[in-house]
């Protein structure tokens, strides 16, 4: 006998709240940073969920709002916690899970602004090619604003940053990596009828 799959309202409703567990977790991490005396870790995360409110006010479609929060919340979580010193590994997984989020997200923004075109029909195969692509250039597009970040903070500001030639290589390579990911990701969401914006039932 085969198993009942669930219906699509209680699986939108699970993002839903994955989605919002994480804006819940993250206000949590300001009041444990806080009474640390840990001012660096409570602006961190302040301004983290500020930005997790962004998905959540343009109604987002869940998926991506609670891939958004999770991995935006995790690359604060290593920053704070200095696992970026202690595991260099973490680095790159970190760039290719949250600049392929953050791609997501400014593909969907565009798209409800109407400054991109919302593609309707994903039948043909250019198609779904262009919007993978479009996914990738997103993505390395806000990498490469994150190295010129970096390379401001180490040599304007003398913050210790982990910065170089190789290291930024490998950087912008993982965030065309998870980029391209998450535009494949997006295409076959949109082609099992997806939305942009969130499920008003959900």
């Amino acid at each position: 006998m085969a198993a009942k799959r669930p219906s699509p309202h209680r699986v939108s409703r699970a993002w839903h709240i994955a989605a919002d567990l994480a804006r819940a977790v993250t206000g949590v991490a300001i009041v444990v940073a806080a009474a640390s005396d840990r001012i660096e870790g409570t602006i961190r995360f302040t301004l983290l969920l500020a930005l997790l409110l962004v998905p959540r006010i343009a109604r987002i479609a869940k998926p991506f709002d609670a891939a958004f929060g999770w991995t935006m919340l995790l690359a604060t979580v290593a920053a704070v916690a200095g696992w970026y010193e202690r595991f260099s590994w973490i680095d790159w997984v970190i760039h290719c899970i949250t600049t392929g989020a953050v791609a997501v997200m400014v593909i969907l923004i565009l798209m409800m602004m109407g400054i991109m075109r919302n593609p309707s029909d994903l039948r043909s195969v250019r198609h779904r090619l262009a919007l993978v692509l479009v996914t990738g250039a997103a993505g390395l597009s806000v990498g490469v604003l994150w190295e010129f970040y970096e390379w401001i903070m180490t040599s304007v500001f003398a913050v210790p940053m982990v910065v170089g030639y190789a290291d930024t290589l490998a950087d912008l390579a993982m965030d065309g990596l998870g980029s391209v990911g998450a535009g494949v990701a997006l295409v076959v969401w949109r082609m099992h009828g997806g939305g942009v914006r969130a499920d008003p039932a959900g």
